[in-house]
Protein backbone atom coordinates (compact mmCIF):
# COMPACT_ATOMS: atom_id res chain seq x y z
CA UNK A 1 0.00 0.00 0.00
CA UNK A 2 2.58 2.41 0.96
CA UNK A 3 5.18 2.02 -2.06
CA UNK A 4 3.91 5.22 -3.13
CA UNK A 5 6.30 6.77 -0.13
CA UNK A 6 9.41 5.85 -2.47
CA UNK A 7 7.40 7.85 -5.65
CA UNK A 8 6.22 10.48 -3.23
CA UNK A 9 4.17 13.44 -4.74
CA UNK A 10 6.47 16.23 -5.42
CA UNK A 11 4.45 18.34 -7.29
CA UNK A 12 1.22 18.04 -5.45
CA UNK A 13 -1.88 17.51 -7.04
CA UNK A 14 -4.68 19.96 -6.23
CA UNK A 15 -6.36 17.53 -3.27
CA UNK A 16 -3.07 17.13 -1.56
CA UNK A 17 -2.83 20.75 -1.35
CA UNK A 18 -6.10 21.23 0.07
CA UNK A 19 -5.84 18.39 1.85
CA UNK A 20 -2.69 18.78 3.45
CA UNK A 21 -2.18 22.73 3.42
CA UNK A 22 0.16 22.74 6.36
CA UNK A 23 -0.69 25.79 9.26
CA UNK A 24 2.17 27.78 8.16
CA UNK A 25 1.70 30.36 10.53
CA UNK A 26 0.69 27.88 13.93
CA UNK A 27 -2.13 28.74 15.74
CA UNK A 28 -3.53 31.41 13.13
CA UNK A 29 -4.18 28.67 11.30
CA UNK A 30 -5.94 28.85 7.64
CA UNK A 31 -9.54 28.15 7.67
CA UNK A 32 -9.91 24.76 8.01
CA UNK A 33 -10.61 22.55 5.02
CA UNK A 34 -13.65 22.12 2.65
CA UNK A 35 -15.92 19.17 3.47
CA UNK A 36 -16.13 17.85 0.47
CA UNK A 37 -12.41 18.02 -0.49
CA UNK A 38 -11.84 16.13 2.66
CA UNK A 39 -14.41 13.81 2.23
CA UNK A 40 -12.99 12.67 -1.16
CA UNK A 41 -9.48 12.75 -0.18
CA UNK A 42 -10.37 9.87 2.02
CA UNK A 43 -12.70 8.42 -0.35
CA UNK A 44 -10.59 4.98 -1.36
CA UNK A 45 -7.47 4.02 -0.16
CA UNK A 46 -5.50 5.15 -3.06
CA UNK A 47 -5.92 8.92 -2.43
CA UNK A 48 -5.18 8.38 1.52
CA UNK A 49 -1.95 6.89 0.37
CA UNK A 50 -1.17 10.34 -1.19
CA UNK A 51 -2.05 12.56 1.75
CA UNK A 52 -0.02 9.79 3.74
CA UNK A 53 2.88 10.43 1.32
CA UNK A 54 2.34 13.73 1.36
CA UNK A 55 3.29 13.92 4.96
CA UNK A 56 6.05 12.31 5.23
CA UNK A 57 7.50 14.40 2.25
CA UNK A 58 6.73 17.41 4.06
CA UNK A 59 8.20 16.14 6.84
CA UNK A 60 11.07 15.25 4.47
CA UNK A 61 11.23 18.41 2.51
CA UNK A 62 11.31 20.70 5.73
CA UNK A 63 14.43 22.74 5.99
CA UNK A 64 14.33 22.56 10.18
CA UNK A 65 14.24 18.41 9.42
CA UNK A 66 16.83 18.23 6.57
CA UNK A 67 19.18 21.10 7.73
CA UNK A 68 18.65 22.68 10.72
CA UNK A 69 18.02 19.51 13.07
CA UNK A 70 21.61 18.04 12.21
CA UNK A 71 23.61 21.58 11.60
CA UNK A 72 22.14 24.38 14.38
CA UNK A 73 22.07 21.97 17.13
CA UNK A 74 25.49 21.13 16.18
CA UNK A 75 26.09 25.05 16.56
CA UNK A 76 23.63 25.09 19.76
CA UNK A 77 26.03 22.95 21.46
CA UNK A 78 29.24 22.18 21.29
CA UNK A 79 30.27 19.86 18.46
CA UNK A 80 31.66 22.49 15.91
CA UNK A 81 33.09 25.95 15.56
CA UNK A 82 31.49 28.24 13.34
CA UNK A 83 34.19 30.12 11.33
CA UNK A 84 31.68 31.26 8.09
CA UNK A 85 29.97 34.46 7.87
CA UNK A 86 26.16 33.85 7.56
CA UNK A 87 24.75 35.78 10.12
CA UNK A 88 22.19 33.40 11.85
CA UNK A 89 24.86 30.54 11.48
CA UNK A 90 26.53 33.09 13.98
CA UNK A 91 23.59 33.60 15.78
CA UNK A 92 23.22 30.12 16.42
CA UNK A 93 27.26 29.18 17.26
CA UNK A 94 27.07 31.85 19.56
CA UNK A 95 23.76 31.30 21.44
CA UNK A 96 22.97 34.44 21.08
CA UNK A 97 19.20 34.73 19.67
CA UNK A 98 17.14 36.72 20.70
CA UNK A 99 12.68 37.32 20.81
CA UNK A 100 13.57 39.28 17.23
CA UNK A 101 15.40 36.59 15.45
CA UNK A 102 14.12 35.08 12.80
CA UNK A 103 15.15 31.58 12.15
CA UNK A 104 13.03 30.04 15.07
CA UNK A 105 10.16 31.30 13.24
CA UNK A 106 10.73 28.66 10.45
CA UNK A 107 11.48 25.51 12.98
CA UNK A 108 8.49 26.61 14.72
CA UNK A 109 6.28 26.79 11.77
CA UNK A 110 7.94 23.32 10.26
CA UNK A 111 7.41 21.10 13.40
CA UNK A 112 3.73 22.32 13.46
CA UNK A 113 3.18 22.00 9.69
CA UNK A 114 3.99 18.25 9.77
CA UNK A 115 1.63 17.94 12.88
CA UNK A 116 -1.14 19.86 11.03
CA UNK A 117 -0.63 17.03 8.46
CA UNK A 118 -0.89 14.20 10.81
CA UNK A 119 -4.40 15.43 12.44
CA UNK A 120 -5.60 16.08 8.98
CA UNK A 121 -5.44 12.36 8.64
CA UNK A 122 -5.88 11.16 12.01
CA UNK A 123 -9.43 13.09 11.45
CA UNK A 124 -9.98 12.51 8.25
CA UNK A 125 -9.63 8.34 8.29
CA UNK A 126 -11.90 8.50 11.24
CA UNK A 127 -14.65 11.25 10.08
CA UNK A 128 -14.92 9.86 6.33
CA UNK A 129 -16.12 6.59 4.90
CA UNK A 130 -14.38 5.02 1.70
CA UNK A 131 -10.68 3.37 3.08
CA UNK A 132 -10.29 0.18 4.29
CA UNK A 133 -10.60 -0.80 8.21
CA UNK A 134 -6.78 -1.73 7.65
CA UNK A 135 -5.62 1.35 5.79
CA UNK A 136 -7.99 3.70 8.49
CA UNK A 137 -6.13 1.47 10.96
CA UNK A 138 -2.40 1.35 9.63
CA UNK A 139 -2.40 5.54 8.58
CA UNK A 140 -3.59 6.57 11.77
CA UNK A 141 -0.87 5.07 13.64
CA UNK A 142 1.94 6.37 11.10
CA UNK A 143 0.59 10.10 11.61
CA UNK A 144 0.79 9.57 14.87
CA UNK A 145 3.85 8.89 15.12
CA UNK A 146 4.97 11.71 12.93
CA UNK A 147 2.85 13.73 15.21
CA UNK A 148 4.91 12.35 18.75
CA UNK A 149 8.04 12.71 16.64
CA UNK A 150 7.27 17.04 15.92
CA UNK A 151 6.53 17.20 19.49
CA UNK A 152 9.02 15.67 20.90
CA UNK A 153 11.46 18.37 19.33
CA UNK A 154 9.58 21.19 19.65
CA UNK A 155 9.62 20.75 23.46
CA UNK A 156 12.94 20.14 23.44
CA UNK A 157 14.01 23.42 21.56
CA UNK A 158 10.83 25.74 22.99
CA UNK A 159 9.78 24.06 26.35
CA UNK A 160 6.09 24.93 27.39
CA UNK A 161 4.08 24.67 23.61
CA UNK A 162 0.46 24.65 22.25
CA UNK A 163 -0.82 20.86 21.99
CA UNK A 164 -2.29 21.00 18.77
CA UNK A 165 -5.06 17.83 17.96
CA UNK A 166 -7.20 19.41 15.89
CA UNK A 167 -7.42 21.43 12.30
CA UNK A 168 -10.27 23.24 13.84
CA UNK A 169 -8.97 26.72 13.41
CA UNK A 170 -11.69 27.99 15.74
CA UNK A 171 -9.83 25.39 18.28
CA UNK A 172 -6.11 26.40 17.86
CA UNK A 173 -6.57 29.52 16.78
CA UNK A 174 -6.18 30.95 20.50
CA UNK A 175 -4.37 27.85 22.04
CA UNK A 176 -2.49 28.83 24.99
CA UNK A 177 1.04 26.88 26.01
CA UNK A 178 0.52 23.31 27.44
CA UNK A 179 3.54 22.23 30.15
CA UNK A 180 6.08 19.88 28.81
CA UNK A 181 4.93 16.90 30.88
CA UNK A 182 1.39 17.35 29.41
CA UNK A 183 2.73 16.85 25.75
CA UNK A 184 4.70 14.10 26.91
CA UNK A 185 1.73 12.61 27.97
CA UNK A 186 0.38 13.31 24.68
CA UNK A 187 3.86 11.83 23.08
CA UNK A 188 3.41 8.78 24.86
CA UNK A 189 -0.15 7.88 24.66
CA UNK A 190 0.65 8.60 20.40
CA UNK A 191 3.71 6.02 20.31
CA UNK A 192 1.81 3.77 22.43
CA UNK A 193 -1.15 3.73 20.54
CA UNK A 194 0.91 3.39 17.18
CA UNK A 195 2.98 0.33 18.59
CA UNK A 196 -0.47 -1.74 19.20
CA UNK A 197 -1.39 -0.74 14.78
CA UNK A 198 1.57 -0.97 13.22
CA UNK A 199 3.31 -3.67 11.55
CA UNK A 200 6.47 -5.25 13.19
CA UNK A 201 8.43 -4.77 9.98
CA UNK A 202 8.73 -2.97 6.87
CA UNK A 203 6.35 -4.88 4.61
CA UNK A 204 4.17 -2.30 3.82
CA UNK A 205 7.14 -0.22 2.41
CA UNK A 206 8.54 -3.32 0.56
CA UNK A 207 11.63 -3.23 2.62
CA UNK A 208 12.05 0.40 2.57
CA UNK A 209 13.44 1.90 5.83
CA UNK A 210 11.44 5.52 4.58
CA UNK A 211 8.64 4.16 6.32
CA UNK A 212 7.55 3.68 9.74
CA UNK A 213 6.31 0.72 11.87
CA UNK A 214 6.05 -0.75 15.19
CA UNK A 215 9.78 -0.58 15.93
CA UNK A 216 10.18 2.71 14.86
CA UNK A 217 7.19 3.84 17.49
CA UNK A 218 9.28 1.63 19.76
CA UNK A 219 12.47 3.03 19.45
CA UNK A 220 10.91 6.68 19.75
CA UNK A 221 9.58 5.69 22.99
CA UNK A 222 12.46 4.67 24.39
CA UNK A 223 14.11 7.92 23.97
CA UNK A 224 10.89 9.42 25.13
CA UNK A 225 10.97 7.37 27.85
CA UNK A 226 14.83 8.13 28.92
CA UNK A 227 14.18 11.88 29.01
CA UNK A 228 11.19 11.29 31.13
CA UNK A 229 13.12 9.21 33.58
CA UNK A 230 10.84 6.45 32.91
CA UNK A 231 13.78 3.86 33.06
CA UNK A 232 12.17 0.61 32.97
CA UNK A 233 10.05 2.03 30.27
CA UNK A 234 13.38 3.14 28.17
CA UNK A 235 14.61 -0.40 28.89
CA UNK A 236 11.54 -2.15 27.26
CA UNK A 237 11.40 -0.33 24.60
CA UNK A 238 14.62 -0.40 23.60
CA UNK A 239 14.70 -4.31 24.36
CA UNK A 240 11.99 -4.57 22.06
CA UNK A 241 13.86 -3.38 18.77
CA UNK A 242 17.42 -5.06 19.84
CA UNK A 243 15.48 -7.89 20.46
CA UNK A 244 13.44 -8.05 16.72
CA UNK A 245 16.02 -9.35 14.88
CA UNK A 246 15.40 -6.98 12.05
CA UNK A 247 18.19 -4.58 12.83
CA UNK A 248 22.14 -5.20 12.97
CA UNK A 249 25.35 -2.68 13.84
CA UNK A 250 27.14 -2.28 11.10
CA UNK A 251 30.69 -4.13 11.49
CA UNK A 252 33.44 -1.86 12.04
CA UNK A 253 34.79 -2.84 8.25
CA UNK A 254 31.90 -1.06 6.70
CA UNK A 255 30.95 1.84 9.25
CA UNK A 256 32.88 4.51 6.89
CA UNK A 257 30.20 4.26 4.64
CA UNK A 258 27.49 1.39 5.75
CA UNK A 259 25.21 3.22 8.84
CA UNK A 260 24.43 5.92 6.18
CA UNK A 261 23.35 4.38 3.06
CA UNK A 262 19.90 4.04 2.70
CA UNK A 263 18.11 0.46 3.99
CA UNK A 264 21.30 0.27 5.86
CA UNK A 265 20.86 -3.31 8.80
CA UNK A 266 20.93 -0.51 11.37
CA UNK A 267 18.77 2.01 10.51
CA UNK A 268 15.34 2.00 11.77
CA UNK A 269 14.22 5.00 10.46
CA UNK A 270 15.11 7.10 7.42
CA UNK A 271 14.41 10.31 5.25
CA UNK A 272 14.37 10.48 1.65
CA UNK A 273 16.28 13.43 -0.04
CA UNK A 274 14.43 16.71 0.78
CA UNK A 275 15.51 17.84 -3.13
CA UNK A 276 14.04 14.61 -4.84
CA UNK A 277 13.13 11.51 -3.45
CA UNK A 278 15.65 9.71 -6.04
CA UNK A 279 18.68 11.68 -5.43
CA UNK A 280 21.57 9.97 -3.23
CA UNK A 281 23.26 12.35 -1.39
CA UNK A 282 22.35 14.36 1.28
CA UNK A 283 21.73 17.79 2.67
CA UNK A 284 24.18 17.23 6.01
CA UNK A 285 26.72 16.64 3.38
CA UNK A 286 26.09 19.64 1.41
CA UNK A 287 26.16 22.02 4.16
CA UNK A 288 28.68 20.59 6.47
CA UNK A 289 31.48 19.75 3.64
CA UNK A 290 32.39 22.66 1.50
CA UNK A 291 32.39 22.76 -2.37
CA UNK A 292 35.38 22.20 -4.47
CA UNK A 293 38.21 24.67 -3.64
CA UNK A 294 35.51 26.67 -1.13
CA UNK A 295 36.48 27.81 2.27
CA UNK A 296 35.08 25.82 5.20
CA UNK A 297 32.77 26.73 7.65
CA UNK A 298 32.71 24.71 10.22
CA UNK A 299 35.54 22.80 12.58
CA UNK A 300 35.15 20.12 14.79
CA UNK A 301 36.39 21.09 18.52
CA UNK A 302 39.61 19.75 19.13
CA UNK A 303 38.02 18.92 22.91
CA UNK A 304 35.50 16.08 21.64
CA UNK A 305 38.44 15.29 19.24
CA UNK A 306 40.69 14.42 22.03
CA UNK A 307 38.71 12.34 23.57
CA UNK A 308 38.91 9.95 21.33
CA UNK A 309 41.36 6.72 21.68
CA UNK A 310 44.37 6.70 19.05
CA UNK A 311 42.38 2.80 17.93
CA UNK A 312 38.83 4.72 17.87
CA UNK A 313 37.59 4.26 14.50
CA UNK A 314 35.08 6.96 13.90
CA UNK A 315 37.36 9.82 13.60
CA UNK A 316 38.94 8.17 11.04
CA UNK A 317 35.16 7.13 9.01
CA UNK A 318 33.07 9.87 10.61
CA UNK A 319 35.52 12.77 10.37
CA UNK A 320 37.68 14.66 7.55
CA UNK A 321 40.74 16.93 7.53
CA UNK A 322 40.51 19.38 5.13
CA UNK A 323 42.99 22.15 4.29
CA UNK A 324 46.30 22.60 5.86
CA UNK A 325 48.25 24.41 8.27
CA UNK A 326 46.60 27.26 9.89
CA UNK A 327 43.49 26.39 7.43
CA UNK A 328 43.15 23.12 8.45
CA UNK A 329 39.94 21.93 9.81
CA UNK A 330 38.39 18.97 10.78
CA UNK A 331 34.66 18.43 9.24
CA UNK A 332 31.63 15.95 9.85
CA UNK A 333 32.33 13.62 7.39
CA UNK A 334 29.29 10.50 8.25
CA UNK A 335 27.94 11.72 4.65
CA UNK A 336 30.24 11.94 2.06
CA UNK A 337 28.15 12.95 -1.09
CA UNK A 338 27.76 16.83 -1.96
CA UNK A 339 26.33 15.90 -5.25
CA UNK A 340 24.61 13.14 -7.39
CA UNK A 341 26.84 12.51 -9.39
CA UNK A 342 29.29 12.04 -6.94
CA UNK A 343 26.68 9.65 -5.40
CA UNK A 344 26.02 7.94 -8.64
CA UNK A 345 29.60 7.33 -9.54
CA UNK A 346 30.46 6.02 -5.93
CA UNK A 347 27.95 3.32 -6.78
CA UNK A 348 26.12 4.69 -2.95
CA UNK A 349 23.10 6.33 -2.15
CA UNK A 350 22.86 8.04 1.09
CA UNK A 351 19.45 8.49 3.33
CA UNK A 352 19.13 10.86 6.33
CA UNK A 353 19.27 8.51 9.39
CA UNK A 354 16.16 9.59 11.97
CA UNK A 355 16.83 6.63 14.19
CA UNK A 356 19.33 4.09 14.60
CA UNK A 357 20.38 1.04 16.82
CA UNK A 358 23.34 2.18 18.23
CA UNK A 359 21.39 4.51 20.03
CA UNK A 360 19.08 2.07 20.86
CA UNK A 361 21.77 0.35 22.76
CA UNK A 362 23.14 3.25 24.62
CA UNK A 363 19.68 3.98 25.47
CA UNK A 364 19.18 0.18 27.41
CA UNK A 365 22.96 0.92 28.63
CA UNK A 366 21.50 4.36 30.65
CA UNK A 367 18.44 2.84 31.30
CA UNK A 368 19.62 -0.15 33.49
CA UNK A 369 22.61 1.66 34.55
CA UNK A 370 20.12 4.64 36.58
CA UNK A 371 17.98 1.42 37.67
CA UNK A 372 21.31 -0.26 39.32
CA UNK A 373 20.19 -3.86 38.93
CA UNK A 374 22.27 -4.86 36.35
CA UNK A 375 25.05 -3.36 35.94
CA UNK A 376 26.67 -5.50 33.70
CA UNK A 377 23.94 -5.73 31.53
CA UNK A 378 24.57 -2.15 31.08
CA UNK A 379 28.44 -2.24 30.28
CA UNK A 380 27.78 -5.01 27.78
CA UNK A 381 25.32 -2.74 26.34
CA UNK A 382 27.84 0.29 25.67
CA UNK A 383 30.47 -2.30 24.66
CA UNK A 384 28.67 -3.47 21.58
CA UNK A 385 29.22 0.31 20.55
CA UNK A 386 32.75 0.20 21.78
CA UNK A 387 33.87 -2.71 20.26
CA UNK A 388 32.70 -1.49 17.08
CA UNK A 389 34.41 1.31 17.15
CA UNK A 390 37.48 -0.49 17.97
CA UNK A 391 37.98 0.70 21.11
CA UNK A 392 38.88 -0.40 24.76
CA UNK A 393 35.53 -1.94 26.32
CA UNK A 394 34.33 -0.64 29.99
CA UNK A 395 34.91 -2.77 32.96
CA UNK A 396 33.96 -0.40 35.11
CA UNK A 397 31.43 -1.95 37.89
CA UNK A 398 31.10 1.31 39.84
CA UNK A 399 27.09 3.02 38.86
CA UNK A 400 27.83 6.75 39.02
CA UNK A 401 31.19 6.04 36.85
CA UNK A 402 28.97 4.09 33.93
CA UNK A 403 26.55 6.48 34.09
CA UNK A 404 29.07 9.02 32.97
CA UNK A 405 30.88 6.53 30.70
CA UNK A 406 27.78 5.64 28.80
CA UNK A 407 26.83 9.30 28.25
CA UNK A 408 30.04 10.28 26.96
CA UNK A 409 29.75 7.32 24.40
CA UNK A 410 26.61 8.87 23.24
CA UNK A 411 28.54 12.18 22.78
CA UNK A 412 31.03 10.15 20.83
CA UNK A 413 29.18 8.17 18.71
CA UNK A 414 26.41 10.83 17.49
CA UNK A 415 28.48 14.22 17.52
CA UNK A 416 26.38 16.12 14.66
CA UNK A 417 23.69 13.89 14.00
CA UNK A 418 19.95 15.05 14.33
CA UNK A 419 19.59 16.44 17.98
CA UNK A 420 21.53 14.15 19.99
CA UNK A 421 23.81 16.57 21.84
CA UNK A 422 21.97 19.72 22.34
CA UNK A 423 19.12 17.63 23.58
CA UNK A 424 21.36 15.33 25.73
CA UNK A 425 23.60 18.60 27.08
CA UNK A 426 19.90 20.01 28.46
CA UNK A 427 18.44 16.24 29.58
CA UNK A 428 21.73 15.61 31.79
CA UNK A 429 21.84 19.32 33.17
CA UNK A 430 25.28 20.16 31.96
CA UNK A 431 24.19 22.83 29.39
CA UNK A 432 25.12 25.64 31.62
CA UNK A 433 28.15 24.08 32.92
CA UNK A 434 29.74 22.95 29.91
CA UNK A 435 28.41 26.05 27.59
CA UNK A 436 28.53 29.20 29.71
CA UNK A 437 32.42 28.92 29.70
CA UNK A 438 32.63 28.37 25.96
CA UNK A 439 29.91 30.38 24.12
CA UNK A 440 30.17 34.44 24.35
CA UNK A 441 26.69 34.72 24.37
CA UNK A 442 25.21 31.90 26.21
CA UNK A 443 22.76 32.46 29.27
CA UNK A 444 21.06 30.05 30.84
CA UNK A 445 17.59 30.93 29.05
CA UNK A 446 19.62 29.94 25.79
CA UNK A 447 18.44 26.56 26.27
CA UNK A 448 15.44 27.46 24.93
CA UNK A 449 14.45 29.08 21.96
CA UNK A 450 12.47 32.36 22.00
CA UNK A 451 8.89 31.68 20.68
CA UNK A 452 8.17 33.31 17.58
CA UNK A 453 7.42 37.03 17.32
CA UNK A 454 4.21 36.82 14.97
CA UNK A 455 2.74 32.99 16.34
CA UNK A 456 2.61 35.64 19.44
CA UNK A 457 1.23 38.88 17.49
CA UNK A 458 -1.45 36.15 16.42
CA UNK A 459 -2.32 34.56 19.21
CA UNK A 460 -2.76 36.79 22.63
CA UNK A 461 -2.77 33.39 24.45
CA UNK A 462 0.45 32.41 23.54
CA UNK A 463 3.11 34.36 25.72
CA UNK A 464 7.09 34.40 25.14
CA UNK A 465 9.09 32.09 26.83
CA UNK A 466 11.13 33.71 30.55
CA UNK A 467 14.27 35.82 29.97
CA UNK A 468 13.05 36.82 26.03
CA UNK A 469 10.91 40.41 25.82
Amino acid sequence: MLKSIEKIFLGCTAIAVMALSACEKMVAIDPPLNEVTNELVFSSDKLATSALSGMYTGLAQAATQSTYTPVYNALFADDLIYTGVNPTYSEVYNNSYTSISTFQATIFQDWYSTIYRANSIIEGLQKYQGTSDRVKKQFTAEAKVFRAYCYFNLINTFGDVPLVLTTDVTVTAFLPKETVARVYEQIIADLTAAKADLPADYSATSGSRLGVNRLTAAALLARVSLFTGNYAAAESNATEVISSGLFSIIPAADMATGVWVKNNAESIWQMSSPINVINQYTVEAQTFLPAFNATPQFDIRDDLINLYSNSDLRPQRWMRVYGAGALEVVLPYKYKYTTQADAVAAGVAESPTVLRLAEQYLIRAEAKARIGADLTGARDDMNVIRSRAETAESTTADQATLINEILLEGRKEFFCEQSHRWFNLKRTGQADVVLETLKTGYRPISKLLPIPTAAIDANPNLVQNPGYN
